[in-house]
């Protein structure tokens, strides 16, 4: 057997197999179109073998003629898969070639004008003659191989990630096949350099195959792999038939003798436990050096199926869900979004997502158009399929919502979009983003992904359902908790109510007590004649002053709880109130004895107007001021300014005195409620003031809020105010206002 003939028969087993694999996996027409391609070049293949063992020239003829179906196809059938490869649209251009592919082929099988004669070369076979037609037939080869490879290098220049990895590989074994084949043409043109080279063309199948398996070319790993264990058992298998009849033969003569029979009853027990150990040894092989991604995400994917089964904790379920296909098929981002079931129309939630921003996984689903296309077709929509799809759809609203849900994915950088299915109703969306290796979603992958998602589809609703109906359960007992509980609640609040009038008494004990022995005091020394009556009567002025500010506290307390105090807003200076009283509170006796810093920290803004109460505000302002003097021994009181978006106002009182205990910050802004040391630096505070501030702060449409680190760590007390924007008073404001003007003219009138 000559040179020719063994790569004509290696050409043909190779071409075989990937045909073989192509037919056995094949999911879309770019499979069945290689397959065939594949096949062509087994023809040719063995018709090369036949030819370089052929006995005769009419023989020779013959099998040329027969090499030459599969030749004829091989350029065409190669532009063709191209052209599918590459997404290219050439229908009329690929019709043509066909046409003129099946014109040779009658002229080859029908008539002589293809191929007629040979002649002997090399001393070892018959070599075919060219023909007018038949030299037609190779232009037309070399334009289209060249055409082909020419367009493959273009996509390689404008591809990225593994599409690049792809088309460098198949341009690779192609150009390889190509070049190695083109040394069949010599000779019929009388350059006899014998066709060595035409061993290169078995080269295209295993680097092609290469590409399958590590960059994924056409999807076929998972019958790559079963393809590699059967033939890793049948090498096997054929191995021990032959060494078992060469060990029968020699041992005992003959395969059929008696002791060949004997021998078989103990070998063949050790064969099925060989077999089974093959089997498995070629299937772990496989799985952990030849096919290991794959078989390892297969394999956490399926568990991740099972321990669905297990779980009714909706928040484990998405954790699981995320968490596992994110880590296992090493993805960049991943996420879950669920629909709520109460909500008409359709609105999602977001559930679980790393990787993507939060806002683009709901803005991803604010367009029905993807909620609608999942819940029609209930499969996978892969983003890098989108292009293809609206390429081919007719309806131009379907190809504009295709095109912008291709556009927008791209955007957030979504790879996949994944359906949540339960009872066939979409209840939720699967988005997962782009392999950090760069690799394309396979079938495989895909199968994979489907399958978990209607499994996690039906974990989901029934997590949802058995919340239901622990909320059901919580709500029956909470009804029951009521019935059976409403005396006892009735009985904490009049325990409420009698601590509040425990509390009250107490304060007003306090807070009326100490004036009234101020004044009796003060009246008894005049009396006595013990100071003179002026001294005394400004004692006096001082207890009757702390009274009505009690009682005044008191009033606005009552009214603030009945929600009776009525503001005037108007458009209000408060730069101009706080440094009025900024001013009154620095002279204040106590805070020149403790050396007290207290300033306005200019902002870098200038104070916009507010729309306020201005008396009321003045009054919260006066009150947070004293606190801040009576609570800190020594230190500073700052105020500070913050312009909260383009609406608010905020102002900061901070201090570094006694600060606020946290078992008293639930409490403060209470009635009557005091902090921890409160007393000992500040004995006269009525327990009011903070309570009515935070009144008159909301009154105005803002809020009043603190913070402090502890005790002596100081404490900050902060309201906001809405910013003056043309409001308008009233009519009834202003109609109270013009009564009012006119009361004060009548008494001005009056008083003259």
């Amino acid at each position: 057997m000559n040179i020719f003939a063994i790569s004509g028969l290696l050409i043909a087993i190779l071409s075989a197999v990937m045909a073989f694999l192509m037919f056995l996996r094949g999911r879309n027409f770019l499979h069945y179109l290689w397959g065939i391609f594949c096949l062509s070049v087994m023809v040719w293949g063995i018709g090369a073998f036949r030819v370089a063992t052929a006995a005769n020239p009419a023989w020779s003829i013959f099998w040329w003629k027969v090499g030459y179906i599969g030749v004829i196809f091989i350029p065409i059938l190669f532009t063709h898969f191209t052209c599918k490869f590459l997404n290219r649209r050439s229908g009329l251009f690929i019709w043509l070639i066909y046409l003129l592919g099946f014109f040779f082929l009658a002229l080859n099988l029908i008539t002589d004008l293809f191929i007629n004669q040979v002649r002997w070369t090399f001393n070892e076979f018959y070599y075919l003659q060219p023909s007018i037609f038949y030299n037609l037939f190779v232009a037309l080869f070399i334009g289209l191989v060249i055409y082909s490879h020419v367009l493959l290098l273009f996509a390689y220049k404008a591809s990225r990630g593994i599409k690049k990895n792809q088309i460098k590989y198949f341009f690779i074994g192609t150009s390889i096949g190509f070049f190695g084949g083109s040394f069949s043409f010599l000779p019929v043109y009388h350059l006899d350099l014998y066709p060595t080279l035409n061993l290169l063309v078995s080269l295209y199948p295993p680097i092609v195959a290469y590409a399958i398996l590590h960059y994924r070319l056409m999807d076929i790993r998972v019958a790559a792999r079963s393809i590699f264990i059967y033939a890793g058992i049948a090498a096997f298998s054929y191995g021990i038939f032959y060494f078992l009849t060469g060990f029968y033969n020699y041992a005992f003569g003959s395969v059929y003798s008696s002791g060949a029979y004997i021998a078989s009853l103990i070998i063949a027990p050790l064969f099925v436990l060989g077999f089974y150990g093959i089997d498995k040894l070629i299937t772990n092989f496989s799985n952990k050096y030849l096919f290991a991604g794959l078989y390892n995400y297969q394999a956490t994917i399926n568990k991740l199926s099972q321990e669905l089964n297990y779980l009714n904790d909706l928040d484990q379920i998405i954790n699981l869900i995320v968490d596992s296909i994110k880590q296992t098929m090493q993805l960049d981002r991943a996420g879950v979004l669920l629909i709520d079931p109460q909500s008409k129309p359709i609105h999602y939630q977001i559930a679980k997502v790393i990787g993507f921003n939060e806002q683009n996984g709901i803005s991803l689903v604010q367009d029905n158009f993807l909620t609608k296309y999942l819940e029609k077709n209930q499969k996978p929509l892969v983003r890098d399929e989108l292009a293809l799809i609206a390429r081919d759809v007719e309806d131009p609203k379907e190809k504009t919502g295709f095109e912008k849900l291709n556009s927008h994915m791209k955007q957030i950088e979504a790879s996949l979009c994944l359906p949540l299915l339960s009872n066939r109703q979409l209840i939720g969306i699967i988005v997962l983003g782009a392999k950090l290796s760069n690799d394309a979603y396979t079938e495989e992958d895909l199968e994979l992904l489907s399958t978990l998602s209607y499994q996690a589809g039906i974990a989901v609703d029934n997590a949802r359902l058995y919340k239901e109906i622990q909320d059901f359960n919580e709500t029956l007992k909470q009804k029951v908790d009521e019935q059976t509980k409403d005396i006892g609640e009735k009985n904490k609040y009049l325990r409420e109510l009698l601590n509040m009038k425990s509390d009250f008494l107490r304060v007003v004990n306090h807070q009326l007590n100490t004036p009234l022995s101020v004044l009796n005091g003060a009246f008894s020394l005049i009396k006595e004649k013990a100071i003179k009556p002026e001294k005394g009567m400004k004692i006096a002025a001082a207890g009757l002053s702390r009274i009505n500010q009690t009682v005044s506290d008191f009033w606005d307390a009552y009214e603030l709880e009945g929600e009776k105090m009525k503001m005037n807003p108007e458009k209000t200076d408060l730069e101009e109130i706080i440094d009025k009283l900024l001013a009154e509170k620095k002279n204040l006796k106590l805070a020149q004895d403790r050396n007290l810093r207290l300033a306005v920290e200019k902002p870098d803004f200038k104070l916009p107007l507010v729309w306020c109460d201005p008396k009321k505000i003045e009054h919260v302002v006066s009150n947070l001021l004293d606190n801040a003097v009576f609570y800190t021994p020594k230190g500073e009181v700052a105020i500070s300014y913050e312009l909260i978006g383009s609406k608010l106002l905020k102002v900061n009182i901070k201090d570094t005195g006694a600060g606020i205990a946290a078992k008293d910050k639930e409490k403060l802004f209470q009635k009557f409620s005091r902090g921890t040391g409160a007393t000992n630096l500040h004995p006269d505070g009525s327990g009011l003031g903070l309570y009515i501030a935070k009144k008159i702060v909301g009154g105005n449409d803002g809020e009043l809020i603190y913070s402090s680190e502890g005790l002596n760590q100081g404490s900050t007390f902060s309201f906001t105010l809405p910013l003056y924007q043309n409001q308008k008073i009233s009519l009834e404001k202003q109609a109270e206002k013009k009564i009012g003007a006119r009361e004060e003219v009548t008494i001005f009138e009056k008083n003259l």
